[in-house]
C-alpha cells in the first residue's frame, strides 16, 4: 500500500511541473496569435496617407474598431501574458508593435516565429533590426535569460 502511495505522489508531482511547463507553452502561443491578430487588424487602419502621425498610438482605433485580440486592456494600455506593457505605434506608411516583459523562451519562439511573416523587420532587446526571418540563433543570442523587448515593424 506505501509503495503504491508513493507512486501516486510522484506521478502527481509529475503532472503538476509538466503542467506548469504546458501553461507556459500555451502563453507564448496565445501571444503569438495576439500579435498575428495585431498585425492583421492594424494593417486595415492604413489609409492612403499610411496610419498617421508618426508616434502615435493605434491603439484606441484598434478598440473603436473591435480589432484587438484577447489581451488584457486598460484604457488605451495593452498587456501580454507576461504582464508586460504591449505597443501599436505609427510611423507613418508602417507601424511598431513592441512586447514588453517577455521570458526567453517567449523572446525567441515569438521572435522567429512572426519574423516570418511577409514586409516585416523584428529588433531584439534594441538590438539591429533583422528584415525578414530571424534564425532560431540569432535569437537565442539577441533574448536575454530575464526581461525582454521585441519590436517588430509592419511595412
Amino acid at each position: 500500500m506505501m509503495f503504491v502511495l508513493i507512486i501516486a505522489v510522484v506521478a502527481l508531482g509529475y503532472i503538476i511541473y509538466n503542467g506548469g511547463s504546458l501553461m507556459g507553452s500555451q502563453d507564448v502561443t496565445n501571444e503569438q496569435s495576439n500579435i498575428g491578430t495585431l498585425i492583421a487588424n492594424t494593417r486595415k487602419l492604413k489609409a492612403s496617407s499610411g496610419y498617421g502621425t508618426s508616434g502615435t498610438s493605434l491603439v484606441s482605433q484598434l478598440v473603436a474598431s473591435k480589432g484587438l485580440p484577447n489581451m488584457s486592456v486598460n484604457g488605451s494600455n495593452l498587456y501580454n501574458a507576461w504582464g508586460g506593457s504591449v505597443t501599436v505605434v505609427s510611423s507613418g506608411m508602417t507601424f511598431t508593435i513592441t512586447e514588453n516583459a517577455l521570458p526567453q523562451d517567449a523572446c525567441v519562439t515569438l521572435a522567429t516565429k512572426i519574423s516570418r511573416g511577409t514586409k516585416v523587420t523584428t529588433a531584439i532587446n534594441g538590438g539591429t533590426a533583422v528584415t525578414g526571418e530571424v534564425d532560431p540563433g540569432t535569437a537565442t543570442s539577441g533574448c536575454s535569460k530575464d526581461s525582454n523587448v521585441v519590436a517588430w515593424t509592419v511595412y
